[in-house]
């Protein structure tokens, strides 16, 4: 059993090892290339070993040398690290959260480009990433989008018009930065899918952001009552909102990000400031409930003309 598990654990420091010289290579020609353009691409091959040679006695000599096979639990590890590692296209629009959707159209060669090699590929994602509202350089973070053939639309009056309706669904973080495609057409990058990485949260947190979460629903309540009587947007606006991102969702994550792109749909209610950036920022669930708890008491403020927003 010990020795099963230090295979896995040597696997894991191999993959990790692999990624920081990928990474590190790469490093010098990164910050140029990532703002002077708004796309990337391009999968490269993973190296990944489903057993390696090991030794019964450490000690002994090279005859002793065998496979040493993983059972389910360990391959299913490994393949966990491997899949959230990967390589995507990068689009640097403006931030969007899990759930939401995006309507994005272009007459750029490139942009047709990008789409032709996204069908292509097995998993068919797009990253979109937005800019810090204070720096104005591109965030780190961002969430993927799913493109299939359904979901790109051509105009009978221009043929070099394409669009797409999406939905954003996995948030990623960026490993080094964007590099062209071999067509020079958009970017590509390095990134790893953080929905389900073990976060840095104490005890005391998990606790006050559980505290935290049980406010939200009457506080969505407020809210949607104070946007119909500002005349913001009627019953229909939060229905048709509500049927885009789902049911208030149980997971104090999730229920954070929900809150959120309740608040700021696209196109914007202008009721809240976008701090969209902000929660896709945020580093554990105590940060993005205090995140989305204060955002929709700050609209519910706003609309109701208690402290308007600036």
């Amino acid at each position: 059993m010990h020795q099963r598990a230090f295979v896995v654990v040597l696997l894991c420091l191999e993959i990790l090892t692999a990624l920081s010289f990928f990474c590190n290579n790469r490093h010098k020609r990164l910050h140029q290339h990532f703002q002077s353009t708004s796309f990337g691409l391009k999968p490269r091959n993973r190296y990944l070993h489903s057993s390696m040679l090991f030794y019964k006695n450490f000690r002994g000599d090279d005859d002793d040398a065998q496979f040493l096979p993983l059972n389910d639990s360990d391959i299913r590890k490994i393949q966990d690290m491997k899949e959230r590692h990967i390589t995507i296209p990068i689009i640097i629009l403006d931030a969007i959260l899990p759930g939401q959707c995006m309507n994005f159209k272009s007459t750029d060669p490139k942009f047709g480009k990008l789409l032709e090699h996204v069908l292509q590929q097995s998993s068919g994602e797009i990253g979109i990433i937005g800019f810090n509202p204070y720096t104005g350089k591109p965030l780190n973070v961002g969430s993927t989008v799913s493109v299939s053939e359904s979901d790109i639309v051509t105009d009978s009056f221009d043929p070099n018009l394409l669009a797409i309706c999406v939905q954003a669904k996995r948030r990623f973080e960026v490993q080094g930065e964007p590099e062209l495609d071999k067509t020079n057409s958009f970017y590509l990058a390095d990134v790893e899918i953080i929905d389900h990485k073990k976060q840095d949260i104490s005890e005391e947190e998990k606790s006050n952001a559980n505290k935290i979460s049980m406010t939200i629903p009457e506080l969505v309540e407020e809210w949607t009552e104070w946007l119909m009587k500002s005349g913001k947007m009627d019953s229909l606006g939060i229905e048709k909102i509500m049927k885009t991102i789902g049911p208030l969702p149980e997971k104090i994550c999730d229920r954070a990000i929900w809150v959120v792109s309740l608040l700021t749909p696209l196109p914007s209610l202008k009721v809240c400031p976008d701090v969209r950036p902000a929660m896709l920022a945020c580093k554990n669930d105590y940060e993005r409930m205090i995140l989305a708890a204060t955002a929709i008491q700050s609209s519910i403020d706003h609309l109701s003309g208690k402290r308007k927003i600036v």
